[in-house]
């Protein structure tokens, strides 16, 4: 279900408010049924290599799903962490039971896990709050994934939303990183 966004700009807060509370009024079976359908579709377009993911956090698409498909296809998944002072991203290798509870209450991997260099990622797969379907994205606005996004430019950029994300436009500013695809439970866009 997608709605249009009022006339004039609208604030990535109200945008940030009104993404969360759909995701949020989604049941927890109707969540988990649009996550497996999205890691399916997901799956289908990445590439062989080094994916990133992401651990998810309260109603975050979950990625689990798509952290198997992607190791039954041998390809190489690493996850982020946030290092304090820091913009960009550290990404290491590790399996989901790897992951520790670490800033912002996000599961990262431990700084005993391989370090993998963002140049060698070659898919970011990132959760948000709100996109549209020309890849706009509004995350948290820590600005970690598009510092991260814009140091990695040839990777392939894809955001995992529940269709109740996308709105028809997001507000984005000159440093906000598009995405080449998002992909909900019902399509992919663009």
């Amino acid at each position: 279900m997608s709605s249009s966004t009022p006339q004039g700009p609208r604030p990535k807060s109200v945008t940030r408010r009104t993404a969360l509370a759909r995701r949020d009024a989604l049941s927890p079976a109707e969540r988990e049924a649009a996550s497996a359908a999205i890691a399916i579709r997901a799956s289908a377009l990445l590439p062989a290599g080094i994916v990133a993911l992401y651990a998810p956090k309260g109603s975050e698409v979950d990625a689990t799903v798509l952290d198997t498909l992607l190791r039954v296809r041998g390809l190489t998944v690493v996850y982020p962490r946030v290092i304090d002072g820091q913009a960009l991203l550290e990404f290491r290798v590790a399996s989901l039971d790897d992951l520790v509870v670490g800033r912002f209450g996000l599961r990262e991997p431990p700084t005993t896990a391989d370090l993998v260099d963002v140049l060698q990622i070659t898919a970011f797969v990132v959760p948000g709050l709100a996109f549209d379907r020309e890849g706009g994205r509004v995350g948290w606005g820590r600005g970690h994934y598009d510092v991260t996004l814009a140091a990695a430019p040839a990777a392939l950029r894809i955001g995992l939303a529940f269709e109740c994300q996308l709105l028809d436009h997001v507000p984005a500013e000159p440093h906000d990183m598009k995405l080449h695809h998002v992909i909900t439970e019902l399509a992919s866009y663009p």
